[in-house]
């Protein structure tokens, strides 16, 4: 399993999260979205369009994105890289 901490800088629209998830399906590996406290962690497929819809992080927030799977090292990447572009920064 492969994990990257971000912290995320600005909102995002259901739109841009419906499209992360979307590209997220190209994959084999399973990728999900940790965040939270550890006491009150939330975890969310990134592959699920209603569980993306309902994703309520915020500017602010940190993030963890794991991969675990056959191609979880590009997985990984792919959507740290997508993450990147919409103005996370590296933790």
């Amino acid at each position: 399993m492969r994990v990257h901490e971000f912290k995320i800088e600005g909102d995002f629209d259901r739109d841009e999260l419906l499209r992360i998830s979307s590209q997220a399906s190209q994959f084999t590996s399973e990728i999900k979205l940790a965040f939270g406290e550890e006491d009150n962690q939330r975890i969310v497929d990134v592959k699920s369009l209603l569980g993306m819809m309902l994703l309520p992080i915020h500017n602010g927030n940190t993030v963890r994105i794991s991969a675990r799977g056959r191609d979880e090292l590009a997985a990984l990447e792919y959507m740290c890289e997508l993450f990147q572009h919409h103005g996370c920064a590296p933790h």
